[in-house]
């Protein structure tokens, strides 16, 4: 995919209205000569085109080559920086690295000496923000006598306290730490446990309380006999008050998801249901976890299954206090059994989901990003998010927040590489005989960005006066003298023809 390629999302076709009804103005076109005009011409269009749009910027190091590239992980702090955490094999490390505006600071080793952590390709640590509070937790090597720690940073990444324990003192093993926060003070860690000798294999939490985590709780053995598949990675989600635990079930050779959930922070997990219908039957292990976000009343969750045609990635939802299940399907349907897929991770808020993960074509490794704006459902077309399609693009990671979508992956399992992707609101009218043209960000703050070669234009306010003439330069108008308010475009082509556009201008944070 080359660089500056833009994405278009579903396409919305609403009813044609008059412009004040549309944007909240209470005069009518019949007293106000401007906006009677406007009115005229979208009656005069057959479309009104309103749909989301995807703008990728370019792909980014996050590491130099060979400062290793394990199963990298990724969070936001207070700004939206990414925070990158990944592993590193020879010696074995976990590493972070912020973004300070331009680029990716030095790598810090968070692992500290006596701590050499459990690392690899398809397992290793994990990472959560809350603002500008980060926490690590990792799992200490040799795994059969170690326990797991967490480390806190609170200036967003860029320092690291002291290693806090959180497995009890005890006879038993823990595998696969991931973490969750939703208060800054009392993050979730979830993890595998077994009794020594690597017996019993079960999925527990375990959540901080003052200046210790409390007692570990479990939440698979409540709810299903036997054990847990004793080699695939879980994920711990929270939000507020609400915690949601999943993990691969492994009774009777059925890996299949499940979930379990919490309204008290994670103190107690009252509910407990099978999230998986695909019914996979392996005598195998399949390295492969879940993943999921929160939203206010559901959990949209994204896992791998061999159930049908091959390894394919699927996302579902459910509602969080009962955990009842929503719809279910593949991410990107059609696929050949060739199109062997797995290490799907998923973000967003609400019905904004962005989904990553890795594609083996004839034993070429690709990420794969989908995305939509009106839950799963609406997932389009995937797009190959690595710019150069040499090497070994794998075990991606995705984060969401202000409308931007940070997508991670290990290059070669050797460094890192990061890319954005902003969505923006394309709104365009187009008078007869004119060609289309997108106009964003809507609301805008200092620029709008336009689309198309333009000659001229104007920016009126909405009783029709004229505030600037602009002459489009490199596909940008400047608007930040403007203020906030709705605004009229008004763009000629060199031939004549002219589109009418509105967008919003807001202040600058």
């Amino acid at each position: 995919m080359k660089e500056g390629w833009r994405l278009l999302g579903r396409s919305r076709r609403p009813t044609l209205r008059p412009y004040h009804h549309r944007h909240g103005l209470r005069m009518s076109p019949l007293f106000h000569p401007f906006a009677g005009y406007l009115f005229a011409c979208m009656l005069a269009v057959p479309v009104l085109a309103q749909q989301p749009a995807l703008t990728w910027g370019p792909v980014i190091d996050v590491n130099a080559p060979g400062e290793g590239g394990l199963r990298p992980r990724i969070a936001l702090n207070t700004a939206g920086d990414p925070v990158v955490l990944w592993g590193r094999s020879g010696p074995a490390a976990n590493l972070v690295a912020v973004w300070n505006g331009t680029s990716f600071g030095a790598p810090v080793e968070v692992s500290m000496p006596g701590c050499i952590p459990s690392v690899a390709e398809w397992m290793g640590s994990g990472i959560a923000a809350h603002g500008n509070t980060l926490w690590v937790v990792m799992k200490a090597t040799p795994e059969e006598s170690r326990p797991l720690y967490v480390r806190r940073s609170d200036d967003g990444g860029l320092t690291w306290g002291d290693t806090l324990r959180v497995d009890p003192l005890d006879d038993g093993v823990s595998r696969f730490p991931s973490i969750a926060v939703s208060d800054a003070e009392s993050p979730v860690v979830q993890y595998m446990r077994f009794d020594s000798g690597y017996i019993g294999a079960r999925q527990v939490t375990a959540r901080l309380n003052g200046a210790a985590f409390d007692p570990p709780v479990p939440v698979s053995t409540p709810f299903l006999d036997g054990d847990v598949c004793d080699c695939c990675p879980s994920q711990v989600e929270a939000l507020g008050d609400r915690v949601v635990a999943l993990y691969r079930h492994a009774e009777g050779n059925e890996r299949v998801m499940w979930g379990a959930t919490s309204d008290d922070g994670g103190v107690s997990f009252p509910v407990g249901s099978l999230l998986d219908t695909t019914g996979w039957l392996l005598n195998a292990c399949p390295s492969s976890g879940p993943d999921g976000y929160l939203t206010a009343d559901s959990i949209r969750y994204v896992w791998m299954s061999g159930a049908n045609n091959g390894n394919k990635v699927y996302v579902g939802s459910a509602d969080v206090a009962g955990l009842g299940l929503g719809p279910q399907r593949l991410v990107h349907p059609g696929q050949s059994i060739g199109h062997q897929q797995g290490d799907p991770r998923i973000a967003g808020t609400a019905d904004t989901v962005g989904i990553v993960w890795q594609q083996n074509k004839a034993g070429q490794l690709e990420v794969l990003f989908a995305w939509s704006t009106s839950g799963p459902g609406g997932l389009g077309e995937p797009d190959t998010v690595n710019a150069v399609l040499t090497g070994a693009q794998r075990t991606p990671d995705i984060a969401y927040a202000n409308g931007n979508f940070h997508v991670i992956w290990s290059e070669g399992n050797t460094q890192v590489r990061y890319r954005k992707a902003t969505i923006t609101s394309d709104v365009g009218v187009q008078e007869p005989g004119a060609r289309a043209v997108r106009v964003w960000p809507d609301p805008a703050t200092d620029d709008l960005r336009v689309e198309g070669a333009w000659a001229r234009g104007e920016v009126l306010d909405v009783s029709g006066r004229t505030l600037l003439r602009p002459t489009v330069q490199q596909g940008a108008i400047g608007i930040g003298a403007l203020p906030p308010g709705t605004y009229v475009l008004r763009l000629w082509e060199v031939g004549g023809a002219s589109t009418v556009t509105t967008f919003r201008k807001q202040q600058a944070p």
